[in-house]
């Protein structure tokens, strides 16, 4: 008997709820037919308090806002600005996420990254290698300039003008030379770094 009673009392409430939602949906539709196009901002005042109002004041903008019907029907949510420290993140999100995008388009494996890794760093290899030979061909030339220098020093002779000239330019060119290899050399360091990322994050991706 009493299980009879819990259970006609749980289908009348059961019944009783469906009916009040089935009201409110015909209020709210025969609200919305009946819309005159006025809308309502619901926003947060300085004391976490939700305000319904038919404006939202310019000190409450930034915080973001709703735009509501009157029965209620949201129509835009406008998302609250972000601060300096957030717009700085959101950038350094996207810019992260187009860097990605990039980075699936062009390769297709982890093996096509070593591969446009090793034909770019044998391009700089390879003038790497011709500005040592440069260099010891132009070494070779300072020694022998200056072995004729020498011997001419120790007959008792003055060296000439134009061998110092020699000298010199050689000299100087060594030194364009060197700075040259330099700058290829930090190619290659900077060249392995940067395929070194590629290669990481793209794992990374790849393993998500």
């Amino acid at each position: 008997m009493k299980n009879r009673i819990k259970n006609e009392v749980f289908v009348n409430t059961a019944f009783a709820l469906a009916l009040a939602g089935a009201l409110l949906t015909m209020d709210v539709s025969a609200a919305e037919k009946n819309w005159d196009g006025k809308v309502l901002y619901r926003y947060t005042n300085e004391h976490g308090v939700q305000v319904l109002d038919d404006l939202v004041p310019p000190r409450y903008v930034a915080g973001g806002y709703e735009v509501m019907t009157p029965s209620g029907r949201v129509l835009e949510v406008v998302e609250p600005e972000l601060t300096g420290k957030q717009l700085a993140e959101k950038k350094r999100r996207e810019a992260r996420e187009a860097a990605d995008l990039q980075l699936l388009k062009r390769y297709n494996s982890v093996a096509d990254i070593e591969s446009a890794r090793k034909r770019k760093l044998a391009i700089v290899q390879q003038d790497m290698a011709i500005l040592r030979s440069n260099l010891v061909s132009l070494e070779r030339q300072i020694e022998s300039e200056e072995a004729v220098a020498a011997r001419t020093q120790r007959n008792g002779d003055t060296v000439s003008p134009e061998l110092l000239e020699r000298i010199e330019n050689l000299r100087t060119e060594v030194g364009v030379v060197k700075e040259r290899l330099s700058l290829r050399e930090k190619e290659a360091v900077a060249i392995n770094g940067e395929y070194d990322q590629a290669s990481n994050r793209y794992q990374e991706i790849a393993g998500k």
